[in-house]
């Protein structure tokens, strides 16, 4: 018997319309799903004023330690940097540089686009460079003066009072490379290093550098420093080895200053052992100031916290022991000593004598100073009070 064709016809027709209504609705979901996606990609251009979208900072038009924008609430509690831009303050973040005016006003805003950045600050120029990367740019309040490319990975990068940045990448055939360049971007200095660079700092007129090397010696570690200049291929000279690993080094007039994580040690102009102090214990902070090094300790078994002053002319340490645990953080202001702990912050003289609370919020992990303001640090937001004279 034959099939009813009108029959045969209905049931194709349905068979249709579902497959079409099926299309209608997957070409909805996928166009629904490119939207959002293309919001998202967007999200820091359409909506930048909303905290915790895109990593972005946000002024909060209320604080509870300065009036007007602060605290600078900081979305997901990024990890973040911050530098004294010429008396701005400036922070990094993990896909956006800020610039803020003492007032917590946002002066600029600009993507870096780089994985694991880092921030140095000197004078009016910042240097971002990307830390296992090979790109640095080199910014001031206003805009971004360069952006360079090295050959091989950035292992840490410099930059001086007069716009010098020094770059040391890794190597091919040698352990390291030095890459000196003038503040238009030029090339002014090269050196293959056989030594472990870890640190690198200026002189004060940007003509030449100290290196801090480290060195594996009978299983410790050992700390040299090497004096280059940058109109010479020939090292000035290199100091004895200090039986302690090198976290930094300083040079001014005076001298030069080597942290190590056990002890530090002041040299002279010719690489002379001058002095050197052993820690107590734990070195948890320290802050340089022209000449004088302020090292801050913590003693997990006595649960006792030591602030330790040194001054390259008369180089005798200064110790201080506090009756309370914790201390985070120590800065210079000028011939002070600010300490924050978790009480908050308190200042002493250079001895450590006179001290004197100045701010008994203790909720922060670190705090900068610039110019009459201290900028306290948080895990999600930065705060700020006034400098007490």
């Amino acid at each position: 018997m034959e099939k009813n064709i009108k029959d045969v016809d209905i049931v194709l027709l349905r068979r249709r319309r579902k497959r079409r209504r099926q299309m209608v609705k997957f070409i909805a979901f996928l166009m629904l799903a490119g939207i959002i996606l293309g919001l998202y990609v967007k999200r820091d251009l359409w909506f930048p004023k909303l905290e915790g979208i895109g990593n972005k900072f946000h002024s909060v038009k209320s604080g509870e330690l300065s009036s007007g924008n602060f605290p600078l609430s900081i979305s997901g509690g990024i990890d973040y940097q911050v530098g004294n831009l010429n008396g701005y303050l400036a922070i990094l973040s993990d896909a956006y540089f800020y610039i803020y005016s003492e007032d917590g006003e946002l002066y600029e805003e600009r993507q870096h686009a780089y994985a694991n950045a880092m921030l140095e600050t000197a004078g009016k120029k910042a240097l971002i460079y990307e830390s296992g990367g090979n790109r640095f740019r080199i910014d001031n309040k206003r805009k971004n003066l360069y952006t360079k490319k090295m050959e091989q990975n950035i292992i840490f990068a410099r930059i001086s009072e007069n716009g010098n940045v020094a770059v040391v990448t890794s190597s091919d055939s040698y352990i390291c490379t030095l890459t000196v360049f003038d503040e238009s971007g030029e090339e002014i200095y090269s050196r293959n290093c056989v030594e472990r660079v870890v640190d690198l700092t200026f002189n004060s007129d940007g003509t030449g550098c100290i290196l801090a090397t480290i060195d594996a010696v009978n299983g410790s570690l050992t700390s040299k420093i090497i004096s280059v200049s940058f109109n010479s291929k020939k090292d000035n000279w290199t100091s004895d080895a200090l039986d302690s690993m090198c976290l930094k080094a300083y040079y001014d007039g005076s001298g030069i200053l080597v942290l190590g994580d056990t002890k530090c040690a002041y040299y002279d102009n010719k690489g002379k052992l001058i002095t050197s102090y052993e820690y107590p214990s734990n070195i948890v902070d320290w802050d340089y100031h022209n000449g004088k090094i302020a090292m801050l300790f913590e003693n997990e078994v006595k649960r006792q916290s030591y602030l330790t002053t040194m001054d390259s002319e008369k180089k005798q340490p200064n110790e201080t022991e506090f009756f309370n645990s914790g201390a985070k953080c120590v800065r210079f202001d000028e011939d002070q000593i600010l300490v924050l702990d978790k009480e908050g912050i308190n200042k002493y003289n250079f001895s450590g004598e006179g001290e004197k609370n100045i701010s008994s919020e203790g909720s922060y992990d670190r705090f900068i100073i610039i110019d009459d303001y201290i900028f306290l640090m948080g895990y999600d937001r930065i705060d700020r009070t006034d400098r007490i004279g």
